[in-house]
């Protein structure tokens, strides 16, 4: 009986350190563009769905692609790709639209290829500042590192503010 209670005491400890550490842990999906990997907080994430018809849309901002019905819904997509490389979006066979929930809305982000989520541990993720160069340096809130690549995670909010100012 002691040692049954030993076993339980081991248990809910172990479950509960397990759960202290989750505190520490960022989860992103990742997913690349032009071969740069990029992530966004997986809470976030509403669904990814395989390509589908795009409806393109007159006199918008280049950055929108158009628009999809997603179960009735009418659902921007936006290309990143547009944005951050000025190239012309290709759909290849591993692309994906990303939905995400943003302020109880929904958009599509169009992505090369959807990678894995990966946990990040919160000292491991260095919040960018407003000096980087880049083009985008206001979109991307924080880098880390996941296996031998660098993951620019992308700040939502910032990135629908951007597109709403620019059109």
């Amino acid at each position: 009986m002691d040692q049954e209670k030993l076993l339980t005491s081991l248990a809910e400890k172990t479950k509960s350190e397990a759960e202290a550490d989750l505190g520490d842990i960022e989860q992103f999906l990742t997913f690349t563009i032009e071969k740069e990997y990029f992530g966004i907080r997986l809470l976030l994430v509403h669904e990814i769905l395989k390509p589908v018809l795009i409806t393109r849309i007159p006199n918008v901002d280049e950055h929108i692609l158009g628009v999809i019905n997603l179960r009735g819904e009418i659902i921007p997509i936006i290309d990143l790709k547009k944005n951050f490389h000025q190239t012309d979006t290709e759909i290849f066979p591993a692309s994906r639209i990303v939905v995400v929930m943003l302020n109880e809305k929904r958009c599509g982000i169009l992505v090369d290829e959807v990678k894995q989520v990966v946990k990040v541990n919160r000292e491991f993720i260095s919040y960018t500042t407003d000096d980087l160069s880049l083009n985008y340096s206001k979109m991307v809130e924080s880098v880390s590192r996941h296996d031998e690549h660098l993951i620019l995670n992308l700040d939502l909010e910032q990135i629908v503010d951007f597109f709403a100012l620019n059109k």
